[in-house]
């Protein structure tokens, strides 16, 4: 799966998630909609008072090579779903979001992955069928603010495959991403963190001088914030994936932390934002 570089997986393990999950990280969708026979069904159309309309669209391409077993016959596939704008710049951002690219197509994207599946298929002794889903859905918006939330699976092979959330942030006025900095500007980052901490603490049940280095991967034991969070009407949501904090079994950890703890913090575009989430 080809990741998003703001997803800053700590892991190695993700080095060759090279499908899925593709820029989102980012916001907004994909403008056109493929006619492809493979299979592509659009939603009826969302509308929405003051902000953006929109629609869902259904991508999905499958090898033309099943994998047969004495018990079953199954098939590798590429599969995306996501939210169609009518501007095409916030278009744009999302096929960024979803491909790592605003110039790449959804089906070149799928293509890819079939091709090197039908390629590696060839050399393997046991093939197993490869899967690729990524779904985008509109997790928040209002007048000047999109947000984006991407659920993304890959498997190619092994005991399992990989997953992940991720959240994109959109300024729909500027027409531009936002990230962390335009919520928390960077001098400030580092108090942010530190109520974060106390939060994390608590969550996990560990004493203030407890150690990290036992049970977590970050770095150094040494609490940190991830770039991934989302905008929720009271509070902040870090999301930390698979792999990125604790082993995968423990699977993902969420982290809130309520805007009356940090307002002093937030930037007056975050500001607004939280007032239109609450509108």
């Amino acid at each position: 799966m080809m990741i998003n570089k703001r997803m800053n997986f700590r892991n190695p393990k993700f080095a060759n998630w090279r499908y899925g999950l593709l820029a989102i990280i980012g916001a907004g969708v994909l403008g056109a909609c493929q006619s492809n026979s493979d299979n592509n069904e659009a939603e009826s159309q969302v509308q929405h008072a003051d902000t953006l309309a929109y629609q869902y669209e259904n991508y999905i391409k499958y090898s033309d090579f099943p994998i047969k077993t004495s018990e079953t016959t199954d098939t590798t596939y590429f599969a995306m779903s996501y939210p169609s704008f009518q501007d095409s710049a916030v278009n744009r951002f999302v096929m960024g979001a979803l491909l790592g690219d605003d110039t790449a197509s959804v089906e070149g994207v799928a293509q890819t992955f079939i091709d090197e599946f039908d390629d590696f298929r060839q050399s393997d002794p046991f093939p197993r069928v490869w899967a690729s889903e990524s779904h985008a859905k509109v997790y928040r918006i209002t007048p000047s603010y999109l947000e984006l939330v991407i659920d993304a699976s890959t498997y190619t092979g092994g005991a399992h495959g990989n997953y992940a959330t991720v959240f994109m942030h959109y300024d729909i006025p500027n027409r531009q991403p936002l990230t962390l900095d335009n919520i928390v500007s960077k001098p400030y980052q580092n108090e942010l963190t530190a109520v974060a901490e106390r939060h994390f603490r608590k969550q996990e049940n560990l004493a203030v001088d407890q150690s990290l280095e036992n049970g977590y991967f970050f770095d150094q034991g040494r609490f940190s914030l991830p770039d991934n969070f989302g905008l929720e009407r009271d509070s902040m949501l870090f999301l930390y994936n698979v792999y990125e904090i604790k082993p995968y079994v423990d699977g993902q950890t969420e982290l809130r932390v309520p805007y009356s703890e940090v307002e002093k913090l937030l930037t007056d575009r975050a500001k607004r934002i939280i007032v239109e989430l609450n509108m």
